[in-house]
């Protein structure tokens, strides 16, 4: 049985000092320190650990990889079958969450009699619902180490494939703890969902609360099937908003035909952006769900240079035809519609605001080298200064996310 609560000691000194540097007593017999670590040390705290399932840690991960079915058929009353094997909630979640890669992190163990002298450990396993190159509930699951205690600390949080950056990028803890709580609610084979609060309140929408979870070991795991299907991301383009701008930006006493051709190629440039920019992110998850054996990574490797490659040179060829004004505001705009129809695709609700400069930074990057590039038939040394600066300054935003400045 769970029995959250704070210890009075720390793991460095032993002295009381601030919360967020506290122990917390998992059972009668452990202790827990209620982040994760990107390093066995507490300085590179991350997230905070946000589910506490009691029970068996293998049948934990186990209800975790099965998903139940909610389809029985109607018997007669003379057919019913009373028996405990009949539920429809033996074992397994609503979701089938499968195996996920990610970064280690680690958390810090010990036992109630000595806390100072605790362990790091490194996850359990890790599972995830969604994509790897999508946006996914990711859950990093650390089983307790010592034989006879029953009990898994999970840290969940929802994230999303940053293109820019070649990982992944978490926006909300919150949201993927609620998600984890709807899994195990309703279930047969538990008996408790609960919060207890913490106050391990670090990082991102965390607010301390930790979710409880006590699983009933006494029901038995018989008579359920299982399947193991991954659920379809579908993902709806909608119009080209953004490209409307290069029409609206023409003067009224241009020529109609001349007008027209303009608002053409504005389509034709803000198109270009907005399709090679969703073809990446969508042929990407494709890709992986048809190669599911396949190591994500390899696939982000082969989509990675029609991004920094096709942009630059999508914007450049296709704002030739197009004066200055238009073709800064019609690239930058495409590229802003882009990366909003992408998100809203994916369901990213926050981003973080160092996020929205870079992105504001690449679309004025693709604008200069759009000035550049129009009415390139015309020899002017000025064209070619806007197209070296635009290429210089996309070359940063490509190299400061991966250099970790992001």
């Amino acid at each position: 049985m769970l029995v959250l609560g704070s210890s009075a000691t720390t793991p460095s000194s032993g002295a009381a000092v601030d919360r967020q540097e506290q122990l917390v007593t998992v059972d009668e017999d452990s202790s827990l320190w209620p982040y994760t670590s990107s390093a066995t040390k507490f300085e590179e705290r991350t997230l905070a650990l946000n589910v506490v399932v009691a029970g068996d840690p293998a049948d934990t991960r186990r209800h975790l990889k099965q998903r139940s079915r909610g389809g029985w058929n109607e018997t007669a009353p003379e057919q019913e079958d009373v028996s405990a094997a009949s539920s429809d909630e033996a074992v397994g979640t609503s979701t089938a969450w499968g195996s996920a890669d990610g970064s280690t992190r680690y958390v810090y163990v010990a036992s109630d009699d000595d806390p100072s002298s605790g362990r790091w450990l490194d996850e359990s396993y890790q599972l995830h619902d969604g994509e790897y190159l999508g946006s996914r509930h990711h859950i990093r699951a650390y089983a307790s180490p010592d034989d006879g205690d029953e009990w898994t600390a999970m840290q969940a949080h929802r994230e999303h494939w940053d293109w820019f950056r070649l990982s992944h990028t978490v926006t909300s803890a919150e949201d993927s703890q609620q998600y984890v709580e709807r899994e195990f609610m309703g279930r047969r084979y538990v008996s408790n969902v609960s919060r207890d609060y913490l106050g391990n309140d670090r990082g991102f929408d965390s607010d301390g609360w930790v979710t409880s979870i006590e699983i009933d070991t006494d029901v038995g795991n018989d008579g359920d099937d299982t399947d193991d299907g991954s659920p379809v991301h579908l993902a709806m383009i909608g119009l080209l908003p953004g490209a409307l701008l290069g029409g609206r930006v023409a003067s009224r006493t241009v020529p109609r035909e001349f007008d027209s051709l303009r608002v053409r190629h504005s389509f034709l440039l803000a198109g270009s952006l907005i399709g090679l920019y969703l073809f990446v992110r969508f042929g990407a998850i494709a890709v992986e769900a048809r190669l599911g054996s396949l190591d994500p990574r390899f696939i982000a490797g082969a989509f990675y240079p029609l991004l920094v490659i096709g942009l630059p040179v999508c914007t450049y060829y296709f704002a030739r035809p197009l004066d200055r004004p238009t073709a800064f505001a019609v690239s930058s705009v495409g590229f802003a519609t882009a990366i909003l129809l992408d998100y809203t695709a994916l369901g990213v609700t926050r981003l973080p605001v160092t996020v929205f400069v870079h992105r504001f930074s690449t679309a004025i990057a693709l604008g200069f080298i759009a000035v550049g590039a129009s009415h390139a038939e015309r020899i002017d040394p000025e064209d070619h200064g806007f197209v070296r600066m635009g290429a210089l300054l996309w070359g940063v935003t490509l190299l400061v996310p991966l250099l970790r400045f992001l």
